[in-house]
């Protein structure tokens, strides 16, 4: 309500209500109602594991052989890193892990009880897929039994406790492990290029690498980007490891006047011959 003051002004009285808001159309309150502000959806990352990326190849690490293990981890001269650049650590019992490696990449997973550098190796070198190559190797020593699978399938490797029986002459024991059993036995055939193994590792000879060019471990290249390992007895087994342990010589092998490419590439990430890079016991 206007009224007008003393000195001839008009003004709104006070204490008068507010006048009433104008009514809220039909259309404009179904537009509140139906058409809220739509977050975004969070931006996911394919393949990533370790900060690797599309195209790279994926290492999946399995715990099952029943307690805490060492990783460590170890590329040649030259080659490309694991993506994130992985310090050694440790992986709990039935833990599960994961790394990434890019093409061009040329290297290994120490696995073992303690961290030695003659624990079990998961070798490997990778050039882009359908290009790359796969192998356990015991050369160095023994540590834990390990086989890696690509497609399901066991590609190398070795599910025998080789503990079960003796780590003797020309092996060499280490100190003892937290389970009571040597942590490593060092390979006295790492020097003999072409074989026999031990007996001590005659049993996944042609399984794992157990000499230099014990090459029936390494199956040939590989086609896909992931490949799964697994620590422990109750891994798949290879198809050509040994059906019982026991104490036995294995063959030496031939030297073939050509080595397929995967046996050339296993060659090469030890330095064999006139090639730089990791080389067994060094």
């Amino acid at each position: 309500m206007v009224e007008e003051a003393d000195d001839g002004t008009l003004r709104v009285a006070a204490n008068q209500p507010a006048a009433p808001a104008a009514p809220v159309t039909v259309p404009e309150m179904a537009a509140k109602v139906f058409n809220p502000v739509i977050t975004p959806a969070p931006v996911v990352q394919n393949n990533v594991v370790n900060g690797g990326s599309d195209g790279d190849l994926t290492i999946a690490i399995t715990n099952s052989y029943g307690q805490l293990l060492s990783l460590a981890f170890d590329v040649d001269a030259g080659s490309s890193a694991f993506r994130g650049n992985p310090q050694p650590t440790s992986i709990a019992a039935a833990a599960a892990t994961s790394y990434a490696v890019p093409s061009g990449w040329a290297g290994r997973v120490n696995v073992g009880k303690i961290n030695h550098a003659d624990n079990s190796k998961i070798e490997g070198s990778f050039y882009g897929a359908g290009n790359g190559d796969i192998d356990i190797s015991y050369v160095d020593g023994y540590s834990v039994p390990i086989t890696c699978s690509v497609g399901g399938k066991v590609v190398s490797g070795c599910n025998m406790e080789l503990f079960d029986q003796g780590c003797n002459s020309p092996d060499t024991p280490s100190e003892m492990g937290p389970d009571g059993k040597p942590a490593v036995c060092s390979n006295g055939a790492r020097a003999n290029s072409w074989g026999p193994a031990s007996s001590f590792f005659a049993p996944c000879a042609g399984a794992a690498y157990t000499f230099p060019n014990d090459n029936d471990a390494n199956t040939g290249m590989i086609t896909d980007t992931l490949m799964s390992c697994c620590i422990g007895t109750s891994c798949a087994a290879s198809p050509h490891q040994k059906a019982q342990k026991r104490d036995l010589q294995s063959p030496k092998a031939n030297a073939p006047s050509l080595l397929p490419r995967s046996h050339q590439l296993h060659a090469r990430r030890h330095g064999r011959p006139g090639v730089f890079g990791y080389k067994h016991g060094i």
